[in-house]
């Protein structure tokens, strides 16, 4: 196997934990991520959109790490859900970003416009929502074998089981990755159900539209004794259903009218 062969495989895989950590330390991402994070709530203003969290209280007296599972429907769900953790939980969250969309790019030495878009865009998310690129295609035990130390390294991680966006709203199943990582790590998970994502940042736009994403933290849930990695997973999806569940009936009570004022009587003569 030629050198370029070799270095071009070595880069398709996903970065080990101590690449991960060096790059939230690089000084493009110290200096980029308050101008990021500032950007993001301007922009907020302009266009009109914002973060709303039910649940939100139970984080707060919650040991870290954690691990988060939440579904998945639009690229403003990772904008909502770090936008309402509290800020302790904030700076130590991490997310599983996928691999073939946000990792490195593979075409060798060439300084292709292709590259140099595909390594800004690392620099941008790492900076903003300190991701980094989780494999949700080929073989996942050397992704989940990151995450496990990154948990045990004290960060919290940010998992979307569904392995990408819902395109029709409906959830779809979830791989149990995240199960096997709660297990390995002996850490609980935080099921988190988010609405109003796809009317913000419909699939395909690049610029928002005004809207409320609302985000709803549940109970922890932990591994039980005996339990398999796949019983995990299914629980976690289950109470994320049923968090979506409270957020529907919730939207459908019609709010009630505003009080209207009698007319005011013309004083008699």
């Amino acid at each position: 196997m030629s050198d370029e062969r070799r270095a071009d495989r070595d880069r398709s895989l996903p970065p080990g934990v101590d690449a991960i950590e060096r790059r939230f330390r690089s000084p493009a991402v110290v200096v980029a991520r308050p101008l990021i994070l500032g950007s993001l709530s301007a922009l907020g203003v302009v266009r009109r959109f914002r973060w709303r969290a039910e649940g939100v209280e139970t984080l707060l007296d919650r040991g870290q790490p954690v691990i988060f599972a939440a579904n998945h429907a639009s690229h403003a769900d990772t904008a909502a859900i770090l936008g309402t953790l509290p800020r302790a939980l904030h700076k130590r969250t991490c997310v599983a970003a996928a691999l073939d969309v946000f990792g490195p790019a593979t075409n060798g030495s060439k300084r292709s416009f292709a590259v140099l878009r595909r390594e800004c865009l690392q620099v941008v998310v790492a900076a903003g929502f300190h991701a980094f690129a989780f494999d949700r295609q080929g073989p996942p035990l050397r992704s989940l074998r990151t995450a496990v130390t990154l948990v045990r390294r004290g960060w919290n991680i940010l998992l979307y089981p569904e392995g990408t966006r819902s395109r029709t709203g409906r959830m779809g199943p979830f791989k149990a990755g995240v199960g096997i990582l709660a297990r390995t790590a002996g850490r609980p998970i935080i099921p988190v159900h988010v609405t109003g994502g796809p009317t913000i940042l419909p699939c395909g736009r690049f610029l928002p539209n005004p809207g409320t994403a609302v985000v709803r933290y549940g109970e922890c849930i932990s591994p039980r004794r005996g339990e398999s990695a796949e019983e995990v997973t299914e629980r976690v999806r289950q109470r994320i259903v049923e968090l979506g569940r409270v957020g529907a009936s919730v939207a459908a009570v019609p709010e009630p009218a505003p009080a209207t004022r009698a007319p005011r009587r013309a004083p008699a003569r």
